[in-house]
């Protein structure tokens, strides 16, 4: 009986002091503060349609945005207080048209923007005046455009970058095409000489030996001061380069993003394999400012949704799968640190997060289009980090 106590009082003990050891592990942790996106301002524009903000320019105090029709492409030049000042088109037979846009329009200056389109870079001013143009050496029609403002294209110094749009003629049934294929392009801005250039690295999951869908690793990037920073497709990982030539890959942040399904490629070639674009998760935007990474993805559906999302449906019946399943899954916003450790996660309520972008050390993106309700207007907002104790 005496071994007994003195068993259970050597156990309470040791539970004891491995909780006090506990205990003094915590309070011996650095709380991380919590950041979240706040509205700071807004911009609320009169207008009745579908409209796609194209650029922002905090010092013209200028936003660009667009709406297209089935043969049309309307732009539209609105300020700060939401007055449209000019509207009219480029698109179509006229004498400086861009013909077909591969990109969202750029603002490249006090009173002028750019056009990157199947006819080269044309510069207008803001009124519609052509300023310039250069034409593209070896154009060529693209596999898939991305044409609102969190794609835009990237200034430096003698040139534009521009991730590489693709080919229609590619053989996706081509195992070695991953090791081959260019994801980034160089625009001179004088010559208008197109240079491919970056293959994906050696240890991406586009580099796994499996076959995925077409441009499943078409890259997303940001310019900061110094650097470059590229994910491919879907990857949880952020590529940091350096800015200039020859672009040498400085680092790799892996991310751990919550309950992420993204796509991890097949074994054996699949020429249906596009429809899983719908369903798995992507990342779409990526931002950096203050020291923080805010990406904008797609979650992806989880095992069962996905598995349902394969069965066999009615056109009423896929209707009816497919808005259930675009209320179950938001887009998101992911705010990680420099070392790729996750701040937070969130819906955001009001704002897009596929239209997040830093302009001149700001944060502005495009208001959600609710559609279920029909506006005539259309909001945009100016954004800031916020930090919780």
């Amino acid at each position: 009986m005496k071994h007994l106590v003195r068993l259970l009082v050597f156990q309470v003990l040791l539970i004891s002091c491995s909780q006090s050891k506990k205990e003094a592990d915590s309070s011996n942790q650095v709380a991380i503060p919590l950041v979240r996106l706040e509205k700071i301002d807004s911009i609320q524009i009169a207008f009745l349609g579908s409209p796609i903000v194209q650029d922002i320019d905090p010092n013209s105090r200028t936003i660009l945005f667009t709406e297209p029709g089935n043969y049309s492409e309307d732009i539209y030049v609105t300020d700060f207080e939401g007055n449209i000042i000019h509207s009219y088109s480029k698109f179509g037979n006229l004498p400086d048209t861009y013909g077909v846009l591969f990109a969202p329009l750029k603002i490249v200056g006090e009173n002028a923007f750019l056009a990157y389109g199947i006819n080269g870079l044309l510069t207008y001013d803001f009124s519609g005046q052509l300023l310039s143009r250069t034409k593209i050496l070896d154009i060529q029609p693209y596999n898939f455009a991305k044409k609102s403002m969190g794609f835009s294209l990237g200034i430096l110094e003698e040139e534009y970058l521009y991730f590489d749009q693709g080919s229609r003629n590619i053989d996706y049934s081509y195992r070695r095409l991953y090791e081959e294929v260019n994801a980034m392009i160089l625009l001179d801005k004088i010559t208008g000489k197109r240079e491919e250039m970056m293959q994906i690295p050696e240890s991406s999951l586009y580099r796994n030996g499996k076959y995925f869908y077409r441009d499943a690793w078409a890259p997303i990037f940001e310019l900061t001061e110094d650097e470059l920073l590229v994910v491919y497709g879907a990857e949880p990982k952020i590529y940091v380069y350096e800015k200039t030539r020859p672009f040498r890959l400085i680092k790799e942040i892996p991310l751990d993003i919550p309950d992420y399904n993204f796509y991890k490629g097949e074994d054996v070639y699949n020429p249906d394999s596009f429809l899983n674009f719908f369903s798995y998760g992507r990342i779409e935007t990526i931002t950096q400012i203050n020291g923080y990474f805010i990406l904008g993805y797609f979650p992806g559906y989880d095992p069962q949704d996905l598995a349902t999302s394969k069965e066999n449906k009615s056109p009423e019946e896929w209707q009816e799968f497919r808005q259930h399943m675009l209320k179950k899954y938001p887009h998101r916003v992911a705010i990680f640190d420099t070392n790729g450790s996750l701040i937070n996660d969130f819906v955001p309520s009001n704002v897009d997060p596929r239209n997040i972008v830093q302009r001149d050390g700001q944060l502005w993106a495009m208001g959600k289009v609710d559609m279920d309700i029909e506006r005539d207007y259309f909001m945009v907002y100016k954004l800031e980090l916020k930090f919780d104790d």
